[in-house]
Order: structure tokens, then C-alpha cells, then sequence
């Protein structure tokens, strides 16, 4: 399998997992289509990605816009861009709007270097509720966060699940940024890499990408969703582009 379409089931294997502790949260399948829903007020917590083509596009999206209306949401998705291109053409014709268009890059973990911090800062993982509230405080700090929603999502996914390694890294007795991996397969999705504003700038977000990466001994490769401020740093640490998304959302 090219390292492309390792990204894209290792996204869907991903959201599925993202949703399992979450009070309320719900995965539906529908033609081909798999539904993450949180059921809560975020739209980014509530998405569709993509497992296989549908086999009638059309109806699949109506049937999951339906879905997303049913529990007053508002329906997004998730595509790798020319995988599935009669998905692509029926986004289109349902009439949403694109409102992100990002690469996916992914590096050989063997490549990597290892994590290097600067003195008084130590990461580790998750391993009880003090840290489960760090990481839902740093996440409040670096990314805005509602913290209601964050302690619902990202807190009740921070534990207990299979193949899931989120760590923290700590100031002393302070936490200052944060990172999750993600194993599906032999390829591990980093995500969540955040670091509270007033520790950026010291090499914490690329000590805790290279400490997810490498969360999962014999797994081959990595890969991630860059934001735009983020993508060079990822560079510099030897991930390359290997397709793009896009977000496409009912307006």
C-alpha cells in the first residue's frame, strides 16, 4: 500500500478511535463513509472521512447530510483530493464549500532524529488524571480550546484506549505542550501537537512530534496534517508531502 492510502485509512482508524470514551459520541457508516460524530457544539469534533468509494455518491452524502441535521449539526468532510473522484464530484454538486486545503506529509520513522529538549523540560505520556487535566489545560492555552469541550473530547481520549499514546511535557511542575500518535497498521498519525504560547520557540513542538512518532516500536513510518504556521518546522524534521486534503463544510 503507497505511504498515501496508509494515510488515509490511518485517518479513518484514527477518528474512530478519537470517539470512543466520548460521552454521547456516535461512528456511522453509511455507503463507504464513516461518520465521527461528538455530538458536541465544535464542528471540527464532527466529520466525515472516507474508508472506501461509495457506490452511489450522491445518496451517500445526502444520507449522512441528513445524519449531521438530524442531531443539529452541520455536515463536513474530510477528503484526500483525487482518491475518490466521483466522491469529489458529488461534494460538489451537494453544494459545500471548501474551507481548507493542506498536504498530509509523512516521513520514514527510521529517518527521524530523536527527541532533544532544552534543560527543565521532560516529556511523558499520559498515565493518570493529573495528566489527562494537563493535557486539556495546555490544549486550552495552545489551540483556544473551550475547556467543557476539551475535557469531553480530548480528555476522555487520553486514556484507555488500544494503540493511542498521548504524552505531555512539563516545566517543572507546569505543563507546556502537548502531542497524541495514532497506530493503524504500521503508520502512526501525529496529531495534536501544541505548545502553550509562552514556550514556543525552544524546540518543545518538534521534541513531542518526534516522541509521538516513535510511541510504537517496529511501526515504519509517520504522518501528519500540518497547520500553515507549523509546516516548516515539520520540514526540517524530514516529512515531505504525499497528498492533499481539503475540507469541504455545509455553509
Amino acid at each position: 500500500m503507497e505511504t498515501a492510502e496508509r494515510v488515509a485509512v490511518g485517518l479513518v482508524d484514527m477518528e474512530r478511535k478519537r470517539r470512543r470514551n466520548v460521552v454521547g459520541g456516535e461512528v456511522l457508516e453509511i455507503d463507504g463513509l464513516v461518520l465521527a460524530l461528538s455530538n458536541l457544539p465544535d464542528p471540527a469534533l464532527n466529520s466525515v472521512v472516507v474508508e472506501r468509494p461509495p457506490l452511489d455518491a450522491d445518496r451517500a452524502l445526502r444520507e449522512a447530510d441528513t445524519a449531521f441535521a438530524e442531531r443539529g449539526l452541520t455536515l463536513g468532510i474530510d477528503l484526500q483530493a483525487e482518491r475518490h473522484p466521483d466522491l469529489d464530484g458529488a461534494v460538489r454538486r451537494a453544494g459545500l464549500t471548501r474551507i481548507i486545503d493542506r498536504p498530509a506529509l509523512a516521513a520514514s520513522i527510521g529517518e527521524l532524529g530523536e527527541p532533544s529538549l532544552t534543560n527543565g523540560v521532560e516529556i511523558r505520556p499520559v498515565a493518570n488524571e493529573r495528566d489527562v487535566d494537563a493535557l486539556v489545560s495546555v490544549g486550552v492555552d495552545a489551540f483556544d480550546d473551550d475547556p467543557a469541550v476539551g475535557a469531553a473530547f480530548y480528555g476522555a481520549g487520553a486514556t484507555g484506549i488500544e494503540d493511542v499514546h498521548p504524552f505531555v511535557a512539563w516545566e517543572g511542575l507546569r505543563p507546556v505542550g502537548i502531542a497524541t500518535g495514532y497506530l493503524f497498521d504500521g503508520a502512526v498519525g501525529v496529531m495534536g501537537v501544541g505548545v502553550v504560547p509562552s514556550a514556543r520557540r525552544r524546540g518543545i513542538g518538534s521534541a513531542l512530534t518526534l516522541r509521538a512518532a516513535r510511541a510504537f516500536p517496529g511501526a515504519d513510518i509517520a504522518w501528519l496534517h500540518p497547520s500553515d504556521e507549523a509546516l516548516g518546522m515539520y520540514e526540517r524534521l524530514g516529512f515531505r508531502p504525499v497528498s492533499r486534503w481539503e475540507v469541504w463544510v455545509r455553509r
